[in-house]
């Protein structure tokens, strides 16, 4: 019986996710489709560049957050994050602290940042939303310390080449766009091809089988944080060398499209668990979404009220699509119990 039933929960894997796969991808032509009719400047060139640009900056961000969601919890620090490294490196410039330096800095403080969230839940059992919440309200208000109340770090003399790494290309290539391949593909290998990726998973979707197959899985926990800390270090280079300056409060604006991305993986998934492809596919869906709107001249507190009835829309079609094959499965279920009889 139980043979069965797993027969019949593969079969519905099989059936659904092609059918998401292609509502997903559908959506994706649909909304690119409408905007390109409404102005067929969004199909330029330049302007098709400006959103990989954007999904550069984003994809750190929202993979830190995947592993996250992979472990179950959620980390609402990572703008926060993004934020607090820019100001960081914009001061550290501006102290004629070489660049390579800056960045080794920044990285090593994302790092620590990471790993104490990772203790936090990890080790002392504190719940992901309220940990990383607290740690977001201290990295905020750290920023404004920093920053005199919230005035920008401008580099206006940037001799050290900060603001040319978001400028520059190399073999023709722009660096943001290498930075996204690389991360990408890095991810990938971790996550789908790694004993670590397979634990990490094991981790998150059974705690206690993982720890009666003798994985620690507390430390699993703290390490998918801690390499998210790691990941925001890498969008907070990109936007403060995009920007020239020290945003306080600048990560605010990627950390719900990366937690949006991150869920929108789901959807691809076979197992309905996040993903790196997908995590990537949903922030250049986002980002795609986003340079539209703006595109078209919607004023910017329409952007979120359109943004989020096309993540809904999505959403809901993905439910009732698995009702639909939940059905279909059972009622096929029934005609075979009826035959047999």
């Amino acid at each position: 019986m139980r043979n069965k039933s797993a027969e019949a929960g593969s079969r519905q894997y099989m059936i659904s996710v092609p059918l998401k796969v292609r509502l997903v991808l559908g959506a994706f032509l649909a909304v690119g489709i409408v905007f390109s009719l409404l102005n067929p400047a969004f199909i330029s060139g330049g302007n098709i560049l400006a959103i990989l640009m954007r999904t550069a900056i984003l994809v750190p961000i929202a993979l830190g957050v995947m592993l996250s969601l992979v472990v179950k919890g959620i980390d609402l620090s990572a703008g926060t994050i993004v934020g607090l490294l820019g100001i960081v490196l914009a001061m550290l410039i501006r102290g004629q602290v070489p660049l390579g330096l800056g960045i080794m800095m920044i990285a090593a403080l994302g790092t620590i940042i990471g790993l104490i969230n990772g203790i936090l839940i990890g080790r002392l059992n504190m719940n992901p939303f309220i940990a990383t919440l607290a740690m977001m309200f201290i990295g905020n208000s750290i920023e404004r310390v920093l920053t005199r109340g919230g005035l920008p770090i401008y580099l206006y003399t940037d001799t050290s080449g900060l603001s040319q790494v978001f400028r520059t290309e190399l073999f023709g290539i722009p660096i943001p766009i290498i930075l996204l391949g690389a991360v990408g593909i890095t991810s990938y290998l971790l996550m789908d091809k790694s004993v670590f990726g397979r634990r990490l998973y094991a981790a998150g979707s059974s705690l206690g089988g993982a720890v009666n197959a003798g994985i620690p899985v507390r430390s699993f926990y703290t390490a998918a944080y801690t390499v998210s800390g790691l990941l925001a270090s890498i969008s907070a280079l990109l936007v403060a060398s995009q920007v020239r300056s020290g945003q306080p409060l600048v990560g605010q604006s990627y950390m719900w499209d990366a937690i949006g991305a991150g869920f929108l993986s789901t959807i691809l998934s076979r197992y309905r668990r996040p993903n790196v492809t997908g995590t990537i596919f949903g922030v250049g869906f986002l980002a795609m979404i986003t340079n539209g709107l703006t595109i078209l001249g919607l004023e910017f507190y329409w952007m979120g009220f359109f943004r989020g009835i096309i993540i809904l829309l999505i959403l809901t079609a993905s439910a009732l699509t698995d009702k639909q094959v939940s059905f279909g499965v059972m009622r096929r279920g029934i005609r075979r119990i009826r035959t047999a009889e």
